[in-house]
């Protein structure tokens, strides 16, 4: 968002929270069924930017470890 300029920790929750809710503007909103297929065939094969790469061992305890976070305190709730 912002070039060149590192936002604050609160900066960031401030935005966040704005944009949550009725805020955001997908609020109560579908993709209809042309626009689904136009992301699908935008993003498929070698358009995508993951195509033929890996995720490092690195990456993919990084996400191993923030899916538990995110599956904990769904259980916690």
């Amino acid at each position: 968002m912002a070039r060149g300029r590192k936002l604050s920790l609160a900066t960031k929750r401030k935005i966040s929270r704005a944009q949550q809710g009725k805020n955001n503007s997908m609020y109560g909103k579908r993709h209809s069924a042309a626009t689904k297929k136009r992301l699908s065939r935008v993003t498929s094969g070698k358009r995508n930017p993951m195509y033929g790469k890996n995720h490092t061992a690195a990456a993919k305890r990084k996400i191993s470890r923030a899916a538990r976070q995110r599956l904990a305190k769904l259980l916690k709730k």
